[in-house]
């Protein structure tokens, strides 16, 4: 009976000393004994000299030892689901970056797969109906601005409960020729497109001189009036009376020149305005200005594409795909 209490107490012996070999208490002293109390299987212990991370787990083979005694197993930690599932769609032309999608953020009725690469890139920023009185206009935003690219969007479909629409091509520089030829709509960040149910000469990107235009061309609603402001240090070698005739000219207008209040002999001021307040003349001076081209683009379709019930509107890539949803 003693031989077999001895061989039991030598077996428990050689095992805790393996284990505390194992554990590295025999090698670290106090620290080492401080982590084989407070070891668990999948613990995570981190050593008060170091950042560094270090896991210290249990040994399989003393567990199985203790087992072998009678002792049990420690409890299984606990278990996690895996984390929710991502849904992607496929890269813009010319990249390789896909976009991740959080399924929540999917229209209803739709698949990951009916998105476009420009899902949530551009939006639909507001949309008001025609009526007997007025236009109907539609706006998009080009709103990605983790991106230095721009995004066609020529081609692009605009669908409601009561009709559809392309977006066309715009003129992006107005050339003072009048020869400038449209170009698809290359939307850069921060970019808006407004889309009016009404008509116009031509589409256009605005720029510094389009209000100009206003006055020559019958757009509806009419191109903003904002035109570079002239200083007064340009009008200082001009008469009192030209100055005075200057000023009272309304912002981005072609003066009278045959006004009573220009004297028909004064050349200096004549030509000064023959200079100065045209389209031309604007564009010869400013079009190499860094901020001379607008981040507004004003297209005509002729298309009521708001009704006044509409509550939901859809914009579709060039590939049919859905970019996004307005409903209001």
């Amino acid at each position: 009976m003693k031989i077999v209490i001895f061989i039991i107490i030598v077996i428990v012996a050689v095992g805790v000393g393996l284990y505390l070999y194992n554990s590295g208490a025999l090698v670290k002293g106090a620290t080492g004994f401080n982590a084989l109390f407070s070891s668990h299987p999948n613990s995570t212990s981190t050593a008060s000299s170091s950042s560094v991370s270090t896991t210290t787990a249990t040994p399989s083979s003393f567990w199985s030892f203790l087992g072998f005694l009678g002792f049990n197993s420690p409890p299984a930690g606990p278990s996690f689901p895996p984390p929710q599932g991502q849904s992607y769609i496929g890269p813009p032309s010319g990249t390789a970056a896909t976009t991740t999608i959080n399924p929540a953020d999917i229209p209803a009725g739709y698949t990951a797969a009916q998105l476009s690469p420009y899902f949530g890139d551009v939006t639909i920023g507001g949309a008001s109906a025609a009526t007997f009185y007025n236009y109907g206009t539609i706006t998009l935003y080009d709103n990605n601005y983790n991106s230095t690219s721009t995004i066609d969007v020529t081609g692009w479909e605009i669908k409601s409960d009561i009709g559809d629409g392309l977006v066309p091509q715009a003129v992006n520089l107005y050339d003072p020729t009048g020869f400038a030829p449209a170009s698809d709509i290359l939307l850069k960040t921060g970019d808006t497109v407004y889309l009016y149910s009404s008509s116009a000469p031509f589409n256009l990107r605005l720029n510094e001189c389009s209000g100009y235009m206003a006055k020559v061309a019958n757009f509806v609603p009419a191109i903003p009036l904002t035109c570079p402001y002239l200083g007064q240090s340009e009008l200082q070698n001009l008469s009192g009376q030209c100055q005075q005739f200057i000023q009272s000219i309304g912002t981005c207008q072609q003066p009278n020149f045959s006004s009573p209040q220009i004297p028909q002999t004064d050349y200096a001021c004549m030509q000064y305005l023959e200079n100065n307040f045209t389209y031309r003349s604007c564009f010869d001076q400013h079009s190499g200005d860094a901020n001379f081209l607008s981040n507004q683009v004003w297209v005509w379709t002729g298309d009521n594409i708001v009704g006044q019930y509409t509550n939901k509107i859809l914009l579709f890539d060039q590939n049919g795909l859905l970019v996004n949803v307005y409903g209001y």
